[in-house]
């Protein structure tokens, strides 16, 4: 076990989450798109639509380069490496 004051954030995972640690992509998504629409829109109707749009889509995005990285890494690779 690797005592907190030495862990490397991007070289070792963190042991408390375990295999849950993508569920944090959810509120950091959230928390980037509440900003991204307080900052750049005029006015405040709709805002938690927008949002709500902005974090779906974001959300939908993020699972598509996560399947399509998926499918390169276990697909396509290996027939590289044959040939």
């Amino acid at each position: 076990m690797i005592p907190l004051f030495a862990w490397i954030p991007f070289l070792q995972p963190m042991g408390a989450l375990g295999t849950y640690w993508w569920l944090l992509l959810l509120p950091l998504i959230l928390g980037i798109s509440i900003t991204y629409r307080a900052t750049h829109d005029a006015s405040l109707d709709r805002f938690w639509y927008r949002v709500s749009l902005f974090t779906a889509k974001s959300m939908l995005a993020m699972g598509s380069l996560a399947i399509v990285m998926y499918l390169f890494v276990y697909l396509v690779i290996p027939i590289l490496r044959v040939g």
